[in-house]
């Protein structure tokens, strides 16, 4: 039986849009803020609570989100969500053209070409998730994968691939393809036996829990506050750029609600990895990867803390509950 305190916890956590995500995030990143080290003892203490776990609980997201997916709602599934990844990206792909011809790699205020194109392509896909199972679109959670792709440092570096040398010889396409397998392998499961997907389904919550919680423990609030100005005008044209565009096009042309507008305009916390990863494979970038690091951070804390407030006023208005 549940104690008072946890029944109190869950309760605190379920008044939060996306609060399952949100709420160990938090927590988790005030911990690692102070205490980094706090879990690197090795073994299970470290696979389970550090920033190490991460790897597989994305893969078991991705791999349950596919044993939802049945295959006469994949074309649903693609023409609204994927649809929206599409707007998102294309959106993103022209704001960094023009922002790398205009101001070239060293940018400008402190936004270099890397902080810039890291940042606005990003989309948090755990934050998406997690707001579409908080408002019972369950169904569309499937997307998780495929909104994943565009949080990776592949389409980052293949942008600043193409700009700085004219092609894709440093591009790396196997975490592509890792995004798919355990997709497809859910799909498949999910589709030949509906008792995987009644037994995964249910797994959702726990791993959108767990995710906020290892993801966490890569942030470092401290950290993400020395990007200073740079990292809160970064953010700020983040938000009011992509928002209204996103906003319009579910609400006028998809006829939707918002709320996947809101959740698509977001950070993604392992987006963080992609200054480093891209620099691995152009070296001329490496100069700017600290700086283009702790403004991704800025970006990811902000962003996670407030669009499930900003779903959550657009539900009041509607007048559902979460």
């Amino acid at each position: 039986m549940m104690t008072g305190e946890q029944v109190m916890i869950m309760k605190f956590m379920n008044k939060i849009p996306a609060g399952n995500f949100i709420v160990p995030l938090i927590l988790s990143m005030i911990l690692f803020t102070f205490f980094p080290n706090l879990f690197r003892i090795g073994g299970v203490t470290e696979s389970f609570l550090s920033a190490d776990g991460s790897g597989f609980v994305i893969g078991m997201l991705c791999f349950a989100s596919g044993t939802t997916i049945k295959l006469n709602d994949l074309k649903d599934l693609m023409r609204y969500q994927g649809s929206l990844i599409l707007v998102k990206l294309v959106l993103s792909l022209i704001l960094t053209v023009a922002f790398l011809y205009a101001f070239g790699l060293e940018g400008i205020w402190g936004i270099s070409g890397l902080a810039f194109t890291a940042t606005i392509i990003s989309t948090n896909p755990a934050v998406y998730v997690a707001l579409l199972n908080a408002f019972g679109r369950e169904r569309d959670a499937g997307i998780y994968p495929f909104a994943g792709l565009i949080a990776l440092p592949i389409v980052p570096l293949i942008v600043l691939s193409v700009y700085v040398s004219g092609g894709l010889g440093g591009v790396n396409w196997w975490p592509v393809i890792s995004v798919f397998v355990p997709l497809i392998l859910g799909m498949i499961l999910g589709n030949l036996d509906g008792g995987f997907t009644a037994i995964f389904s249910k797994c959702m919550p726990a791993l959108l829990m767990m995710l906020g919680w290892t993801l966490g423990q890569g942030m470092d609030f401290i950290e993400a506050m020395k990007s200073g100005l740079p990292g809160v005008v970064m953010t700020v044209f983040f938000i009011i750029v992509t928002l209204p565009v996103m906003l319009l096009f579910e609400t006028k042309v998809l006829k939707g609600e918002g709320y996947s507008a809101v959740a698509i305009s977001t950070i993604a916390g392992v987006s963080t990895s992609t200054p480093a990863a891209v620099a691995a494979a152009i070296p001329e970038l490496q100069p700017y990867v600290t700086s283009a690091t702790a403004i991704i951070l800025t970006g990811v804390v902000i962003t996670s803390i407030l669009s499930p407030f900003l779903a959550g006023r657009i539900a009041a208005k509607r007048g559902e509950t979460f």
